[in-house]
């Protein structure tokens, strides 16, 4: 697949989203006090999620993902801590993404974050 921006989208600075062969990667502009960037966020049904800062002099900075690993227990009450624990980082990821512009999820992002669980809670 190859990925192309919308040439509107990078003249004037705009988000967006590609979605294509089971990709979804949104994008947005923004600044800093270190220079212009992109972010985007990429994720796949195959593949664990990306989420990446590019600034426009070429250095690369990893941004917080959607966590798709459940740590185990056997002890019942461990295992709900556990998922609580695992639900709440990625809700925080969901506020993050939704906050930055960032509003188109998967089913697997959707799964992952716990949202059909807690949707009071989500956003």
């Amino acid at each position: 697949m190859g990925v192309y921006f919308a040439e509107k989208d990078i003249k004037d600075r705009c988000g967006g989203y590609i979605q294509d062969s089971g990709w979804l990667i949104q994008y947005c502009f923004g600044k800093d006090e270190t220079g212009e960037y992109l972010d985007y966020y990429a994720t796949h049904r195959m593949t664990g999620d990306s989420h990446v800062r590019m600034y426009a002099d070429g250095r690369e900075e990893s941004l917080l993902t959607l966590s798709s690993i459940v740590k185990i227990s056997e002890d019942p009450v461990e295992q709900k801590r556990l998922e609580d624990e695992h639900d709440k980082y990625n809700r925080k990821v969901v506020k993050m993404l939704v906050d930055n512009g960032f509003d188109k999820f998967t089913m697997n992002m959707f799964l992952s974050a716990g949202m059909d669980k807690k949707m009071n809670e989500v956003i």
